[in-house]
Order: C-alpha cells, then sequence, then structure tokens
C-alpha cells in the first residue's frame, strides 16, 4: 500500500467570508484565524500582511453566553434523531421535537449566544452505549471543547472552601465559586469554525468498571428501597437530616477503608491493584483538610481527626451546595418512595442524575433534565430551599423550552448578528443537520 500525504500550505488557513484586499485589489481577503476576542485577515493571493503587521487585526466585543446543560439522555436522543445508522431513527421512533432543540441549541452556539459545555457524566454514560464515537461527536459539537471538571474536583473545592472559612471562625473568607474556576477553556470566548477532536478508546477495564460501579448502586438502592417503604410516618426533615448524617459516616467509611487497604497491599498481606491503591476523591479531599489544619497550627493528628469530624456535622458543611442539593433530591426521592409515589427502585441513572444535578446545577443558566429529576426539584421544599436562579427543563414541558432558547435568539442585537456575518458568514447558523451523513 502506497502512502498517503495530505499538501497543506497558506491557503488553507484561510476561509470566509471575503471582502476586496487593500493591497492586491482582489475579493480574496479572508480570515485566517479567530481568536477569544478578536479576528485576523488575510489575503490568500497576495498574503497580506506580512505576520507581523497587526493592522488586519480587528477587536470583538465581549460576549455573555448562557449556560446550559443538557441531560445525556437528550444528546442520545438528538444522535438518534440525526443518525441514519440507528435502529430509532430506520423505525421512525425519535420524537421530532428532538430534531427541533438541535437545530435551536446549534444555531445558538454558532450565533455565540450559548454554550452547553459536555461533562464527565456524559463521557462515561456515552461509553456504556452501543454508539459512543457518535455520542461524543454530538456533546463536542455543542460544547466547543468547553468542559466542566470532573465532579470530585468541583466538591473538592467546595468543601476546601468553605472548610478554611470555618476553621478560621469566620475571619477567612473567598468569593464565590464561579462556573469560570470549574470548566477547561474560555466559556465566552469567539470560538473558531474548527473543532479538533481525538477518538482515544477506552479500555475494557475502564468500562467494565464503571459498570461494575452502576450494577452495585442498583444493588444497594434495592435494599435501600424496601426500608424506605416501611417509613411512612417519617417527615422531609427527617430524611434530610438521615441523608446527612449517612454522607459524612460514609466520608470517613471511605478513608478509614482505604487505609486499611494501602496498609494490607503495603505490608504484601493484599495484591497490587491500580485501583485499590489510588486515593478515592473523598480521600485526597480529607488529606486536603488535614493540611488546611496543619496551616493552621493543628499539629496533633487526633485534634485534627476531632476538627474533621465537628466539621462534617456542622451547619457549614450542611450548606455546602453540592451537600445541600444532593441530599434535598434523595429526600425527596425517599419521601415518593414511602408515599407510595414510586413504585420501582431507584437504579444507577438516578445516582448519576442527582450526582450531576446536585454538582452542575448552581453554575448553569438552564439545565435540560429528565421527567423524574424535574419534577423533583419542583417539589416543596426543594424548589425553595435550592433556587440558586438556574431554570429547570425537561419533556414535561419541552415547548417551554424551545421558547426559552427562541428568547435567547431574540435578545441577540443587530449589531451582534452583524458582527456574526462578519466574522463567519451569512449562513453560518445553519444547523448542522448531516453530521452524521458527512463523511
Amino acid at each position: 500500500m502506497k502512502d498517503k500525504y495530505v499538501t497543506i500550505g497558506p491557503k488553507d488557513f484561510i476561509d470566509g467570508p471575503y471582502i476586496k484586499c487593500p493591497k492586491c485589489g482582489k475579493n480574496t481577503f479572508g480570515i485566517l484565524m479567530i481568536c477569544a476576542n478578536h479576528y485576523v485577515r488575510r489575503c490568500n493571493e497576495c498574503f497580506y500582511p506580512p505576520p507581523d503587521d497587526l493592522s488586519c487585526l480587528f477587536d470583538l466585543p465581549k460576549l455573555n453566553k448562557r449556560i446550559i446543560y443538557i441531560d445525556q439522555f437528550a444528546i442520545s436522543n438528538m444522535m438518534k434523531f440525526l443518525n441514519p445508522e440507528t435502529k430509532a431513527y430506520q423505525k421512525g421512533q425519535v420524537l421530532p421535537f428532538w430534531g427541533e432543540l438541535f437545530e435551536r441549541l446549534d444555531s445558538l452556539c454558532k450565533l455565540q449566544l450559548l454554550i452547553c459545555p459536555d461533562s464527565e457524566f456524559q463521557r462515561e454514560e456515552s461509553l456504556l452505549a452501543p454508539y459512543f464515537i457518535k455520542l461524543k461527536r454530538m456533546y463536542e459539537l455543542l460544547s466547543h471543547g468547553i468542559s466542566f471538571f470532573d465532579y470530585s474536583t468541583i466538591k473538592r473545592f467546595q468543601v476546601h472552601r468553605d472548610f478554611e472559612v470555618w476553621v478560621s471562625k469566620g475571619k477567612k473568607s473567598h468569593p464565590e465559586i464561579n462556573v469560570n474556576m470549574i470548566t477547561h477553556g474560555n466559556l465566552n470566548a469567539w470560538q473558531d469554525k474548527l473543532i479538533i477532536s481525538v477518538n482515544i478508546s477506552s479500555s475494557q477495564d475502564i468500562i467494565d468498571s464503571i459498570r461494575s460501579a452502576r450494577e452495585k448502586s442498583t444493588e444497594q438502592l434495592s435494599s435501600a428501597f424496601k426500608i424506605w417503604q416501611t417509613q411512612k410516618e417519617e417527615t422531609f426533615k427527617i430524611w434530610y437530616e438521615e441523608e446527612m448524617g449517612t454522607l459524612a459516616k460514609v466520608v470517613i467509611d471511605i478513608y478509614t477503608n482505604y487505609l486499611k487497604k494501602y496498609s494490607l497491599i503495603s505490608y504484601g498481606c493484599m495484591p497490587l491493584v491500580l485501583d485499590e491503591i489510588l486515593p478515592p476523591p473523598w480521600v485526597i479531599t480529607i488529606n486536603c483538610m488535614h493540611d488546611i489544619l496543619k496551616e493552621n497550627g493543628i499539629s496533633e493528628n487526633k485534634e485534627r481527626w476531632k476538627m474533621i469530624g465537628d466539621y462534617l456535622r456542622s451547619d457549614s458543611f450542611k450548606n455546602i451546595l453540592f451537600v445541600k442539593i444532593g441530599c434535598m433530591l434523595w429526600a425527596a426521592v425517599r419521601r415518593r418512595v414511602a408515599l407510595g409515589g414510586k413504585k420501582e427502585p431507584p437504579n444507577a441513572g438516578l445516582v448519576t442524575d442527582i450526582e450531576m444535578i446536585s454538582t452542575l446545577l448552581p453554575y448553569c443558566d438552564a439545565m435540560f433534565v429528565d421527567n423524574e429529576c424535574r419534577s423533583l426539584l419542583m417539589e416543596k421544599p426543594l424548589c425553595d430551599e435550592i433556587d440558586y436562579g438556574t431554570r429547570v427543563f425537561s419533556l414535561s414541558c419541552k415547548e417551554e423550552f424551545l421558547k426559552y432558547l427562541d428568547s435567547i435568539r431574540e435578545s441577540a442585537s443587530r449589531e451582534h448578528l452583524n458582527r456574526i456575518k462578519e466574522v463567519y458568514g451569512n449562513d453560518w447558523d445553519k444547523a448542522y443537520t448531516t453530521i452524521y451523513r458527512d463523511k
């Protein structure tokens, strides 16, 4: 087989829209690059201007994009609607709504009005599906390289900041964590036309590990479900406090179990297994808490552990965003089970959804989630206690979500839309509905 070569020249980096070149007069003065807050033109005939000439660098206005999180089930359905290879497409089983949703989201992303950051949750759930690469193509198109940090890192940031304030007894303060602090990439950058993505296959061990963890969660929830069904006389407050107490206990148990395994491996009493030797996220968080206490002059290990235990039972810890949201959601699930509103045990999918919502909801302008999660968030006291200004939508109010997206488009000024045409061309906002047909 002969080697294949691709020849790339300077012209390949210059694209439309083209205008008249100031030097040669031809209509070949195109876009060389689009950067975060400016773009650069160059002629693809005479190559004016030279690289050191900044006269053709044009500033772009600041952006304030809406942050919208799209749950995995919606990513999957949009992919199925557009992908002729899927059985759902071939059988005509996908709602037209998913096509409408994709067109609006893709168009608004191209208009630089919103961004849909991808997440670890989407990546892990996609790995378990038969169309991983196709799903990845969908969420990367809408995220354009913007990704939320993994959820354990976001949690650690929240605990770290809150713990420092708690240790100082309020003398130390931190600005609130904002979405720019927990995302990779520049949320409000003007986007390049190209998305460069690398498909690296994950090992079967990783996929099996994710699947095994989900199966374990389902088994644990099935056992808990039977207990919850008997708690008909309990109150939401009791369930909520129990969830808080359980979380604190789980954190300590994770740490002590890790130390036991680490010691056994160190002394050769257990085989060296990578998953067993790498510290779980909560172990890293607890170690950070020890470091904070040492920095504050607490040298005695016993005293540090007492303070960490006190903190995990404190109101300060209970009011951390992910703790409060997560525990309230699980308390709401338990209430439904006890009152007979939920007939089947929760599954691993709900565990993932609650983890995602509790971690990401405060940092989004809007979320599109499944009906069950939205209805939980709409219940009292959740709708009052965990209202961070995030609009939450689902299939039960799908038309309302489309109207919300339309309102974002309508909010764009004429000046902004003209700059889009100047930089990207007249038809740039047309949705990429042939994403799975183009080769």
